[in-house]
């Protein structure tokens, strides 16, 4: 099964909105 790779992009997916939510910080 691809899990892992699913995986792979839930983890890039929250590391991205984690980051989108630390610049809204800043602007």
């Amino acid at each position: 099964m691809e899990a892992e790779r699913l995986n792979a992009i839930i983890n890039a997916l929250t590391d991205l909105a984690d980051r989108a939510g630390q610049l809204r910080r800043y602007l």
